[in-house]
């Protein structure tokens, strides 16, 4: 089973209140709780406007790396913020993630192959999620494919 921290979140109303506030201990403690909890990875998920989630992930990033040695996990709902945010991060991590929305999968797929990133598969498809268990099988082998 993999573990990933998924609290450095600006969804999460306090941690939305941290990042507009800057408030870096907070988001390092975050960082320092969920390492001690067994995470294999720290997530990281701006949640802002776009003109600004670029500089806030690398902004959470620094922060996560200067806390722990756990791997990021770049999270986003735009696949190139998640592109992007990669090149911050200090050694391979996750990216979160990947689906048959749009040209998701091809853009994230071309930039991660033949390195040691690892990813998340979202099964769903610009048909939005699947209502049966077939169909998701039918996505997850077009994201394999």
């Amino acid at each position: 089973m993999i573990i990933i921290g998924e609290k450095i979140n600006g969804a999460i109303p306090s941690t939305a209140k941290a990042i507009a506030a800057k408030d870096a201990e907070f988001i390092k403690n975050l960082a320092i709780k969920q390492a001690e909890a067994g995470a294999d990875y720290i997530d990281v998920c701006a949640s802002v406007d776009d003109d600004i989630e670029l500089e806030t992930m690398k902004w959470l990033i620094d922060i996560v790396q200067d806390a722990t040695d756990v791997p990021i996990a770049v999270d986003s709902p735009n696949v190139y913020t998640c592109i992007e945010s990669m090149k911050y991060c200090n050694k391979p991590g996750l990216f979160n993630s990947v689906s048959l929305e749009g040209d998701k999968v091809d853009a994230a797929f071309k930039v991660i192959a033949d390195t040691k990133w690892e990813c998340v598969a979202l099964l769903n498809s610009d048909k939005g999620i699947p209502k049966t268990a077939k169909d998701r099988l039918d996505v997850f082998t077009d994201l394999m494919a």
